[in-house]
């Protein structure tokens, strides 16, 4: 192969790849699949990969933003029910409002790495979810107070984070409810002031 289609075939696998693990996991998705999806050999993943492993590891490289990427959320002058709301808001728009087709592959792959984790899940939370679970944490110990326990802590960030990501858990089931859950796009204002506001009542109730 010559340079340039050496490249073209490397990008053409990574884009396919994508597509792919995002629709079946990785256990089932195969390289077969991948290279069909890419017009290639079914020699070229290990030629330019390695392996599937390989492939695998590249499109999450690809998908998930490094950590460093995540800002942390608002000013220092801000207080801390503010940050709070900054938080969310950002998360939430990361999440549902930035609709591309790459945040959509990347979030199918994040939920098929919960439901059945592989070895790459480490990888994930360092990219994707360390940094944003850092943050959150520093604003309950500034909201709740310093001596407030780690074990305080850490539920309460876990509820916040169970509240913004409950559409994206669990949304097939939110679609054949009745009635009917207001449409997400529409509503993401309001969903914010909601989880910003429901998570403060009960942290206000839990500070000690």
């Amino acid at each position: 192969m010559n340079e340039p289609q050496d490249v073209n075939t490397k990008a053409a696998l990574l884009s396919a790849a994508i597509e792919i693990f995002a629709d079946k996991g990785f256990d089932s998705a195969t390289v077969r699949d991948i290279c069909g999806r890419a017009k290639a050999n079914v020699a070229a993943v290990n030629y330019h990969y390695g392996s599937k492993n390989g492939l695998y590891a590249a499109v999450l490289e690809e998908i998930f933003p490094k950590g460093d990427d995540w800002q942390r959320i608002g000013s220092d002058a801000l207080e801390p029910e503010e940050k709070l709301h900054e938080f969310v808001r950002g998360l939430i728009a990361e999440i549902y409002r930035l609709g591309s087709g790459m945040t959509s592959h990347r979030w199918s792959i994040f939920l098929r790495e919960m439901a059945k984790p592989s070895k790459h899940l480490d990888f994930i939370v360092r990219r994707q979810v360390q940094a944003r679970a850092n943050e959150l944490r520093q604003i309950m110990v500034s909201i709740m107070g310093p001596k407030t326990s780690e074990m305080t802590v850490a539920f309460c960030s876990a509820n916040v984070w169970a509240l913004i990501l409950d559409q994206l858990l669990i949304q097939p089931i939110l679609e054949r409810l009745t009635p009917n859950r207001p449409i997400m796009d529409d509503n993401i204002d309001a969903f914010v002031d909601h989880v910003v506001k429901f998570s403060l009542g009960g942290i206000n109730a839990v500070k000690q």
